[in-house]
């Protein structure tokens, strides 16, 4: 309570345990290895985002680390083949990278049950292939409560009305502050709960400067929110411990078209 009165927002007593915090990780970039060590030690999980092409190259996850990952609790979640704009795309080959993906990330092992958009683009056709693969959810950008937009709601419902096009703040970047973090849970708490999904890229220091926050200040913001789930002011839980329902057969898809032939010069 006194966090939330300094931070601004006064919590009406009985909102506090209605609110839902979700850490999620995009594009597998593996200096996200630091925050997994945070919430491993703190007790807490997250949902990684993982483009299933990117799996095993430089600087993003190796096969192992997905492993480890999930081996912790975590959700290992689908971000498509190789982290296309979807809307740009044609239906096909928007089924092939959804579809796909999925297909790749089961097949190493893993309950793949969320997907988040790649830049946040998408559409009603997108998401009817979103739900045609088999997913149960997915995540958008940009629809809350951030510092950057102060007049939007502050949280999701539980369930969402559109779970293929669930809201959640703008990504997390090097602009934001412990504080700005915070903020983003007591403004849902003040405003009688829901659903936060925060989400965030590097965890490094010195790598991209817009994407990026310190092993300290996301030590400094996991730390505090393990404290509150203790206190039962909130509670942590991953994208597929939030949505529920079962896990949907795989699908894959369509075949590749040739590439267009090219006569001998």
């Amino acid at each position: 309570m006194v966090l939330a009165l300094l931070s601004g927002f006064a919590l009406p007593a009985h909102a506090a345990a209605n609110t839902v915090i979700t850490l999620t990780f995009d594009d597998g970039n593996a200096d996200q290895l630091t925050a997994a060590a945070t919430l491993k030690n703190l007790g807490l999980h997250g949902t990684y985002f993982v483009p299933s092409g990117w799996v095993d190259q430089p600087s993003y996850f190796t096969s192992a680390n997905l492993q480890q990952l999930y081996a912790d609790g975590n959700e290992i979640a689908g971000h498509t083949v190789t982290h296309p704009d979807l809307v740009t795309l044609t239906s096909d080959e928007v089924t092939r990278q959804v579809c796909n993906g999925r297909v790749a990330l089961a097949n190493m092992g893993f309950k793949v049950t969320s997907f988040a958009y790649p830049f946040a683009s998408q559409d009603p056709a997108v998401q009817t292939i979103v739900k045609n693969c088999g997913f149960n959810s997915a995540r958008g950008l940009g629809d809350l409560y951030s510092k950057d937009d102060p007049g939007l709601p502050a949280a999701e419902t539980i369930p969402p009305a559109n779970p293929y096009d669930t809201a959640a703040p703008e990504e997390v970047d090097s602009t934001w502050t412990l504080t700005d973090l915070e903020n983003s849970v007591t403004k849902a708490q003040a405003a009688g709960g829901g659903w936060v999904q925060l989400t965030f890229h590097h965890i490094a220091v010195g790598t991209d400067p817009t994407l990026t926050i310190s092993p300290d200040l996301f030590s400094q913001f996991a730390s505090w929110l393990a404290q509150q789930q203790t206190a039962g002011s909130i509670a942590v839980k991953t994208v597929d411990q939030v949505i529920g329902g079962p896990v949907q057969p795989l699908v894959s898809g369509p075949a590749a078209p040739p590439p267009p032939h090219r006569e001998p010069t």
